[in-house]
C-alpha cells in the first residue's frame, strides 16, 4: 500500500512547488509592468526631463524587483517552516511512515516548497514586466509618452492575464479586464498625484 501512494505524493508535490513558481512569476511581472508604468507615468504627469523618467523608472524596477523577491522568499519560507512542522508531526504519529526512510527522503525532497524558486520567479519576472513601460517611455517622443506607455501596459497586462489564465476555468476575458482595471486605476492615481505634485512645483 505505501508503494501505491508514494509515485502519487511525490507528482503531486512536485507539481505544487511548480504551481508556486508560476504563480510567483504570474504575480511578479504584473507588479513590475504596474508599479513602473505607474512611476514613469507620475513622473511624466510633473512634467520631469526624459532623463529623469528613465532613471527613476529603472531606480523602480531595481527595487522593485528585489522587493518583490525577498517578499516572496520571506513568505515562502514561513510556509516551508509550516510544512516541515506538519511532516514531523505525520512522522511521528505514523508507524509506516516513520519506519520508511526512502518515503520520508521523497517527501522532503519534493513536497516542501522552495523559497529559492520563488524568489528568483518573483524577481526576473518583475523584470520583464517592468522593462515594457520603461522602454516604451524612454523611445518615444515626448508628446507620445503618457499615451504609448499607458498602451503598453494594457498590451502588458492582457499577456500576462492570458498567459496566467492557462491552467484555469476563469473566463479569459474575465481576468483580462480585471488586469487592465487595477492597472489603469494604479496608474490614474500616479499621474493625478505627479499632475498635483508638478503643478506645486512650478506654482
Amino acid at each position: 500500500m505505501l508503494k501505491m501512494q508514494t509515485p502519487t505524493v511525490i507528482k503531486k508535490c512536485h507539481f505544487g512547488d511548480s504551481l508556486n513558481m508560476i504563480r510567483a512569476a504570474t504575480l511578479g511581472a504584473n507588479d513590475g509592468i504596474i508599479s513602473v508604468s505607474g512611476i514613469v507615468l507620475g513622473a511624466a504627469a510633473a512634467n520631469l526631463s526624459g532623463q529623469t523618467l528613465f532613471i527613476s523608472g529603472v531606480s523602480g524596477m531595481l527595487a522593485g524587483a528585489c522587493s518583490m523577491a525577498g517578499g516572496e522568499y520571506i513568505s515562502v519560507s514561513a510556509q516551508k517552516e509550516v510544512q516541515l512542522n506538519r511532516l514531523n508531526c505525520q512522522a511521528e504519529t505514523s508507524v509506516n511512515y516513520r519506519n520508511s526512510d526512502a518515503y520520508q527522503t521523497k517527501i522532503n525532497e519534493l513536497d516542501i516548497l522552495s523559497p529559492i524558486h520563488a524568489a528568483t520567479a518573483s524577481f526576473f519576472s518583475f523584470l520583464c514586466g517592468a522593462v515594457i513601460p520603461l522602454l516604451a517611455i524612454a523611445f518615444s517622443a515626448s508628446q507620445w509618452r503618457v499615451l504609448n506607455t499607458a498602451l503598453a501596459m494594457i498590451v502588458a497586462l492582457s499577456i500576462n492575464a492570458i498567459i496566467g489564465n492557462s491552467k484555469s476555468e476563469t473566463p479569459i476575458y474575465k481576468t483580462v479586464l480585471r488586469n487592465i482595471a487595477v492597472g489603469v486605476f494604479t496608474t490614474a492615481i500616479t499621474y493625478f498625484i505627479g499632475s498635483l505634485l508638478g503643478a506645486v512645483a512650478m506654482g
